[in-house]
Order: structure tokens, then sequence, then C-alpha cells
């Protein structure tokens, strides 16, 4: 598997088209996540095709007839807004229906519908002079998972193509590079992150005496923009022996630049961690 790719139907463009009749709540976007400069250049991953995966955001219900509630479905309709302003995707998650809106354009979607909503943006990811939607999608179910896939939408003659890397795409490049170490003697863990050739290693001194069982980086994962480019984060949970959840206080968040070609393939870089002062 390398990417999943798939051309956006008419047929499935009237059935998504329903959502826009909804009354909409705005929503503001989840924490942005880790943040830093950008790392040094990426590193060409030979990864398999993301598998897609389902989820989706609590709002309040929207009734569609106020008149006829009780001959209708309650539907959870959310916009979500670029930070620009200048797109949205208006999202029915009971339909599992998604409409990138675009002034008078409106492009359905095929996005999972993750409980914290999607992150949208427009613009020329890939430097061929033609600007494309790149959406972080929300994957995670809230109860202790925040995931995120990368979707890019971009024409294609009078067609939009879509490409998904869900976030199972991203579990597999986290496992083969992010490992640790453990010093139940001295109660300090070692987080390894692999680039290339080069593996830097990251010393956490634990606080407190509950013995450490190991280190989860696949529960939260991240794909956010800032200035116009896409980054990947994982947050390292410590799960402690009697503790029923992991705790993210003592961990790190490593991040890295992805990079998007002009046939929709991506590359993840290097991976860094960000330092107090960023």
């Amino acid at each position: 598997m390398k990417k999943q790719a798939g051309k956006l139907t008419f047929a499935y463009m009237i059935t998504a088209g329903a959502v826009m009749g909804l009354s909409g709540c705005e929503l503001n976007g989840p924490a942005a996540g880790v943040y830093g400069p950008p790392p040094s250049s990426g590193v060409e991953e030979d990864t398999e095709e993301p598998v897609e995966m389902l989820y989706g955001p609590p709002q309040s219900p929207i009734i569609v007839d106020e008149e006829q509630e009780d001959n209708v479905e309650e539907h959870y309709v959310g916009t979500f807004y670029s930070d620009d302003g200048s797109v949205s995707i208006v999202q029915d998650f009971d339909a599992g229906t998604a409409v990138i809106v675009d002034g008078d354009e409106e492009i359905p979607v095929e996005i999972s519908s993750g409980v914290y909503g999607p992150r949208i943006m427009k613009c020329d990811i890939d430097g061929d002079g033609e600007e494309e939607y790149v959406i972080s999608e929300c994957e995670g179910t809230g109860t202790g998972f925040s995931t995120h896939g990368l979707c890019i939408v971009e024409k294609t003659g009078s067609d939009y193509k879509l490409t998904r890397y869900d976030c199972q795409y991203f579990i597999d490049i986290i496992d083969s590079r992010i490992s640790y170490t453990l010093n139940f003697e001295e109660n300090k863990v070692t987080v390894n992150i692999k680039n290339g050739d080069v593996t830097t290693d990251y010393l956490i001194d634990l606080e407190g005496y509950d013995k450490l069982e190991g280190i989860i980086f696949t529960d939260i994962i991240d794909v956010y923009f800032e200035d116009g480019r896409v980054y990947l984060s994982t947050a390292a949970g410590l799960k402690f022996e009697g503790h029923g959840w992991a705790e993210y206080e003592q961990g790190i968040e490593p991040y890295a630049p992805i990079t998007i070609d002009t046939d929709s393939n991506i590359t993840v870089g290097d991976f860094r961690v960000k330092t107090a002062d960023e």
C-alpha cells in the first residue's frame, strides 16, 4: 500500500450537497499541537499505503426543520474554517458527508468524521502553480485517542481528485523511527529518534516512584498547518503500573515537516523535539 486516491463523483455531490441545506454551527479547530521551526530536509519514506479509519466531533444537535421536528432526524453539523477564513468544510457527522465550500463552489469530500473535526488550508502546497485543498482529517474518538490523517484535494480538469493518508500510515512511520529504553534503577527513560542513519537520544527523568511499564506514541497523532506548511507530531504517553491511562506531562512531543509533490506523494522529514525556549 502506498496511498489511496479517488475521483469525486457527481452522484456523491448530489448526496453531500444536501448537507449545505442544514444549519451549521461554527467551531474552532483543536489545539495545533507541537510547533517549531521547520527541521532539516526530509528522508524519503518507503511506507505502505494508508488504511482508512473513521471517527467524529460532539456538537449541539441541529434540527433540519423545527416545525416538523417529530418527523425529521437530528443531525450534528459543523462548519470548520481555514485560518484565513477563505474556505471551509461543512460536515454532517450523522450522515457521514462533508463538503468543501470555496466561494460559490461546493466540493464533496469523503473524510473521517472524528471528534474534534477537520482543519483545512488552501494553497499551492506542491509548487505546481495551482492551489490545492489540504485537509487534516480527525480520526480520534476523544476517549483517549486524538489522531489525524492527511487528505489532499486537487483539481484535474473538471473533476477533483482526493488522496488520503490516514493515521495508520503515520503510525507505521512513527513506529519505525521512534523507540525508547528504560532504566528502572535510575527511574529514567530515553527516547530514541532515528533520522536516516543518525539516532538522537532524549533523556526523561521520571518524577515520583511509580513503576514505568512503557511508552505509547500513537494515541495522540496530529497533522497541523503552520505558515503554509504541513507538520506531523506525536506525543509520548508514559504508562505507569497501576494507572489506567497514559500520562503526557512528563513526555516529549516529536514533530516533523511533511512535503507533498505534484503527484500527491508525501515525505515525512526529520523528527525533532521542541526545546524549552521555542
